[in-house]
């Protein structure tokens, strides 16, 4: 029987918990092999709060406020809002789909269409209360975004419509049923958008990069090429982070090739050769640049910062992590591969999987793609420079024009 995930009559906090679990697992580099998702984490909220891996284009915290206040939502409340709004949403993915065939990237819905169980309101959820476009959640139960336990549903009834931020700037004429525009957001919504992130975060990365407006390439390929070192100490700190642990997420793959290889498997071209160069290119390009770095790396104060975000990190993940930065500090990245402490360290770590670890379930190792969270920790960071792109690019626009 395959695994699956679901929720029954969970808030849409933990369903957009859930998501994001989904999401990464489609995510090589981001698999959580090792545990250590739970820090990842707690750097991406610090970085850039109200983001999600879901989350697709930045027009869409203007797309959802139209729905429920804009057309035929415009002066409803409770539960005939709550109708007009969704209706709204999934009219929104036709208009959408049609007119915009050549920039339809970020599309939510573009395979499920008006039938999409899952709305951009929900998926957005956490970053319109985190930028103070929608109010309080006691004011936006009615709309069905979010439902805690306790409320009953008199209770949800009785509330006074939601409030939605000041000045959202008015849809283009015709939404939600035509949006020629499509993703481009105005200089005026940008400008809006802008406002709401900076007055809500503003001495966050995320902050700091809105207020520069620079578009941002691909060739920033993570968030530390956006910003220079010493700026923002969760930059640092999570920047060091990922770069350690990436040596031991190397280290896990190329356990697993082996033993991939040793069962005969084919599927996977030269797993070990890989694995065993990329480790080599971790240590020579990685680590070396950032040794005096890591020499002075604060760790006290990096779990300090990790701990206000998720105070319940396990001892074990805390152990493992501390275990494994103290060999790299100690010049062990060079040999790690046949390194017989190291790699039964991260033998011991995957045995904490029982019978779902590829070293004992013969299934799941020839199931195999090669990459199974091999990747540098990133926080995030393909969505939110998608994000604010959107942002910055609309800005260039209107002083370009």
């Amino acid at each position: 029987m395959g695994s699956s995930i679901a929720w029954l009559d969970n808030t849409v906090e933990e369903q957009r918990l859930a998501r994001d679990l989904i999401a990464l697992f489609s995510e090589t580099e981001s698999r959580d092999e090792l545990g250590l998702g739970q820090i990842r984490d707690a750097f991406s909220d610090a970085l850039f709060p109200g983001f999600s891996v879901v989350q697709t284009r930045a027009r869409y915290y203007l797309f959802i406020p139209w729905c429920y206040t804009r057309g035929s939502a415009k002066g409803l409340s409770g539960a005939a809002a709550k109708a007009k709004g969704q209706r709204q949403e999934r009219a929104l993915i036709s208009a959408l789909k049609t007119e915009n065939l050549d920039d339809d990237s970020g599309l939510i819905g573009k395979r499920a269409g008006a039938a999409l169980r899952t709305l951009p309101s929900t998926i957005y959820w956490s970053g319109m209360v985190r930028y103070g476009v929608v109010g309080n959640v006691a004011d936006i139960g009615h709309l069905g975004l979010t439902r805690s336990r306790d409320d009953e549903p008199s209770e949800l009834a009785s509330r006074s419509p939601q409030e939605w931020a000041a000045g959202v700037p008015e849809p283009p004429q015709g939404f939600p049923g035509s949006v020629p525009s499509g993703f481009k957001l105005t200089a005026e919504e940008a400008g809006w958008l802008s406002e709401r992130i900076e007055m809500s975060c503003p001495s966050t990365l995320l902050a700091h990069l809105v207020r520069e407006g620079q578009v941002l390439p691909d060739a920033f390929a993570t968030p530390w090429d956006a910003a220079p070192a010493g700026q923002f100490s969760e930059l640092d700190h999570a920047r060091l982070f990922a770069v350690s642990m990436h040596g031991a997420a190397l280290l896990y793959n190329l356990l697993v090739a082996e033993e991939y290889e040793k069962a005969g498997f084919t599927t996977v071209s030269d797993p070990v050769a890989h694995y065993r160069e990329a480790l080599a290119a971790w240590a020579d390009e990685e680590i070396a640049p950032l040794s005096a770095d890591l020499t002075a790396w604060d760790t006290a104060e990096f779990w300090q910062l990790v701990i206000e975000q998720n105070p319940n990190i396990s001892h074990r993940t805390r152990l493992f992590v501390n275990t494994w930065i103290g060999w790299v500090r100690s010049g062990r990245a060079q040999r790690v591969a046949d390194d017989a402490g190291a790699r039964a360290f991260v033998l011991e770590r995957e045995r904490r999987k029982g019978k779902q670890s590829r070293f004992v379930n013969r299934k799941l190792l020839e199931a195999w793609s090669g990459n199974s969270g091999g990747g540098l920790f990133t926080y995030r960071w393909g969505t939110v420079r998608r994000i604010l792109n959107d942002i910055n690019e609309a800005k260039d626009r209107d002083a370009s024009s």
